[in-house]
């Protein structure tokens, strides 16, 4: 009985296993005929899995790499098919794609005619004029086409033969002839996608080179006309959508691009498709700023492409900039910036993003390093000159700061030329180079007035021994803050003049001049305890002890911890 059951379950499990090879060549077959290739390539893999050695599997393994360009794979199984029987035309068509695929197209050559000798063909043609264009052999590519031709005159697949020659012609296409061929082939067979795409490549071509707009812009309309053909003939053809898509890049209709490009992603997803198409598609939204579409397939890129992942990490910076993705950009523009030993090709503009996201991800220290770079090679970008001065002067670098101001008064004249003499002087100030800080802030008020700048003028007028010009300016902005339309600014800059003039008057025992400002200063801020202060102090000194014991009674009120106000207060016995 158990022996029985054993043979009953081996005859099911031999049965089973070749219908399941077939069921999975049967449905990749019928992925293929609806170009669902990856659906295709899942299948295929079972069927080869099932039976490695199957002629029909292998052929059609090799097809279906071919059309996802998985070179190695479509080289692999055409190899095998081609060595079953190498004098079947249909395997030597596969195998010879799979070689011009794999870039090994001289050897394509070799076999097509040897198999064009054997059994002559307009489709061993068509192979073998695709494979002399793919190993630069036009001239020869051209008679094997001419002949198809005379020899078939009424093939779509030889005119097709002759539209691709003359697409490719070389050292430039020869557009007319390419175009003349293409439409004769589609004249003869309306079916024949390849030709409805190659057709609008041309037309498309045409319409660029074209000078008179109108006939441009119906050579264009062709295109478009074509474009749509093949998409009612083949919606899912990949290549097509892949092609238009990257027509539109390099016309920079980006727009139009990324919705091709978008459609030819969805039919190969992942590592199916062109890795190419998801750098036109990080660019394409690089360009129209639409950064966070960008990130991700310039991402992507990166990640599958090596020749690009320097300029894609570049274009990620700059994205992390624009959204204000700090630390990211810095970690992009700083793997591009030491693959490149520097930034020698970059756009100038990226050297001064690289330092301003340095700088807001808090390495100020290197971003000091590429800001200089970047003023070396690009000291007329106001902008960021300016911001550069300003870092350096935040950092204490106030020589450096003042270097990189006066190279942008060089190569700048705009509004800011007043706030950058004025932080030259801040910087010659904080050096106690009092001299060069008054001629740059006079500078910088004879371009624009500032009462905070007056302010420091007279400051630095006072440190430098001129008392009576610092008077004379701290007298002009308080007189500038009482007025009825005077600005916020201009009230606060009165306040600190009439601080700095009570502090001039307190050393030389000016009392009543002191009271008479701060009741002035107090029109113009009510609350301020400083001026509290002082009109105590000038009361003190001029013996009203009544009023001085007021005023520090009301300092205590703004300013408990007032330690001056409450021993004076103590001192008086108020």
């Amino acid at each position: 009985m158990y022996s029985r059951i054993i043979a009953t379950l081996s005859l099911t499990l031999i049965c089973i296993s070749p219908l399941r090879a077939s069921d999975a060549y049967d449905r990749a077959k019928e992925a293929v005929e609806v170009s669902d290739y990856v659906e295709a390539v899942t299948q295929i893999r079972l069927a080869l899995k099932e039976d490695p050695r199957d002629e029909g599997t292998l052929l059609l393994a090799t097809k279906i790499y071919c059309e996802l360009e998985q070179a190695d794979s479509a080289l692999l199984y055409g190899t095998r098919l081609y060595e079953f029987d190498d004098d079947k035309p249909e395997y030597a068509w596969a195998y010879a794609q799979a070689l011009v695929l794999a870039k090994q197209a001289p050897k394509a050559v070799a076999m097509l005619r040897r198999i064009q000798k054997q059994s002559p063909s307009v489709e061993t043609s068509l192979q073998l004029v695709s494979a002399l264009l793919e190993a630069d052999s036009v001239k020869a590519a051209e008679l094997v086409a001419t002949s198809a031709k005379k020899e078939y005159p009424q093939s779509a697949d030889a005119y097709f033969a002759l539209g691709t020659l003359y697409a490719k012609y070389k050292p430039q296409p020869v557009l007319e002839l390419a175009k003349n061929n293409l439409e004769k082939s589609i004249e003869l067979d309306s079916t024949r996608v390849p030709a409805h795409f190659s057709l609008a490549e041309i037309y498309w071509k045409m319409a660029n080179r074209e000078p008179d707009k109108d006939l441009a812009n119906e050579l264009f309309r062709r295109s478009l006309i074509e474009w749509n053909k093949v998409g009612q003939l083949d919606p899912r053809n990949a290549r097509a959508w892949f092609e238009q898509g990257k027509i539109f890049y390099l016309a920079k209709k980006y727009r139009e691009s990324i919705s091709a490009l978008q459609r030819y992603s969805e039919l190969r997803p992942g590592e199916t498709g062109n890795p190419i198409a998801t750098w036109y598609l990080g660019k394409s939204f690089f360009e129209l700023q639409v950064c966070d579409s960008a990130k991700v397939y310039l991402t992507a890129a990166v990640e599958r492409i090596d020749s690009l992942k320097s300029e894609a990490a570049v274009m990620l910076g700059k994205c992390n900039v624009l959204t204000r993705q700090w630390k990211d950009a810095a970690t992009w523009y700083g793997s591009a910036y030491q693959a490149n030993r520097g930034a020698e090709t970059w756009d100038p503009n990226d050297l001064w993003f690289y330092g301003t996201a340095l700088v807001m991800a808090g390495d100020t220290t290197n971003a000091v390093s590429v800001m200089t770079d970047a003023a070396k090679r690009d000291p007329g970008n106001c902008q960021f000159m300016f911001r550069f001065g300003y870092l350096l002067g935040m950092k204490g670098l106030t020589t450096q700061s003042t270097q990189i101001y006066q190279q942008r008064l060089a190569s700048c004249s705009d509004s800011l030329n007043g706030k950058i003499n004025m932080f030259i002087g801040n910087n010659f100030y904080q050096d106690s180079v009092v001299d060069s800080a008054i001629v740059y802030y006079e500078r910088a008020l004879a371009l624009e007035h500032s009462a905070y700048v007056m302010n420091r003028l007279a400051e630095t007028y006072g440190i430098a021994g001129n008392e009576v010009k610092a008077r004379e300016l701290y007298g002009q902005v308080v007189t500038a803050g009482q007025a009825a339309s005077a600005e916020k600014g201009d009230k606060q800059a009165a306040v600190q003049a009439i601080l700095k003039l009570n502090g001039l008057d307190l050393t030389s025992k000016k009392y009543d001049d002191i009271v008479a400002r701060c009741k002035t200063g107090l029109t113009i801020d009510s609350t301020n305890h400083w001026l509290m202060l002082y009109m105590a102090f000038g009361y003190q000194g001029s013996g009203s002890t009544e009023n001085a014991c007021k005023w520090y009674k009301e300092v205590l009120k703004i300013d408990p911890k007032n330690d001056t106000a409450a021993k004076n207060l103590k001192a008086l016995g108020c």
